[in-house]
């Protein structure tokens, strides 16, 4: 069957076709623990290749631990976790390679500019960029590359974390709150990269503390609520 960057196109669609695309994660009876609590209690989940995963926590404690788990982080207490086809943790640099975390915060001292976070973090996976490929990939997403971190707007900023988690290409993408101390008119900005991956055929995870209304989500294919570390509701999206 013929590939495309469109993810519609991208596979068979129907139930055969969701059979046949591999799980790019599996949560199997998953029960984890932080500081003596459980955080999440007994969530099995598969996520397919070209998914995206909208995960909706009121709370944010359940779904912190949940992309947690996925990067190797937390010991299970109960049930396993498969990413890529290894169990973890640990996780494989093979596997680490393939996925793409957009970071919280950026603490890394003698890190000034864009250019030198892009560095940096293309580094970690063992990628030397060009200068050529830094202004390429800086321009991409609107940034000047010789811009000081504490110029950027808080707009700026969640870009240019959202485009450190994915400077290597990553296959697998965890977005945990992107939308976080954005405004009404900057949210629409970051919906646009969401979009932009969705239509790459990447496998994306996204959690969201805030409801949402139901247009926002429609590109989702599915849609999960965590209430204490459980699954409420998991439903089909209207992507």
């Amino acid at each position: 069957m013929a590939q495309s960057n469109s993810r519609d196109k991208r596979y068979i669609t129907g139930p055969i076709g969701i059979q046949a695309r591999p799980r790019v994660i599996v949560f199997d009876h998953l029960s984890a623990m932080h500081l003596g609590q459980t955080v999440l209690h007994d969530i099995s989940l598969n996520v397919y290749e070209g998914e995206s995963v909208a995960i909706l926590d009121p709370a944010g404690a359940g779904k912190s631990m949940l992309l947690a788990s996925i990067q190797g982080l937390v010991q299970p207490a109960q049930g396993q976790i498969h990413i890529l086809g290894a169990e973890v943790p640990p996780v494989p640099p093979i596997i680490r390679r393939q996925i793409g975390v957009m970071p919280q915060h950026l603490n890394q001292p003698g890190k000034d500019t864009v250019a030198d976070y892009l560095r940096h973090f293309a580094a970690m996976h063992e990628i030397l960029l060009s200068q050529a490929q830094v202004n390429e990939y800086s321009h991409y997403y609107r940034l000047d590359p010789l811009s000081h971190i504490s110029q950027l707007t808080a707009l700026q900023l969640r870009i240019l974390l959202l485009a450190l988690g994915l400077v290597h290409d990553p296959r697998l993408v965890l977005l945990d709150e992107p939308l976080a101390g954005l405004s009404e008119t900057g949210r629409p900005v970051i919906w646009q990269y969401i979009r932009r991956m969705q239509s790459e055929g990447r496998t994306l995870l996204t959690t969201f503390t805030s409801s949402l209304a139901d247009e926002h989500l429609s590109g989702y294919d599915v849609i999960i609520e965590l209430v204490q570390g459980r699954v409420v509701r998991q439903e089909t999206g209207k992507g």
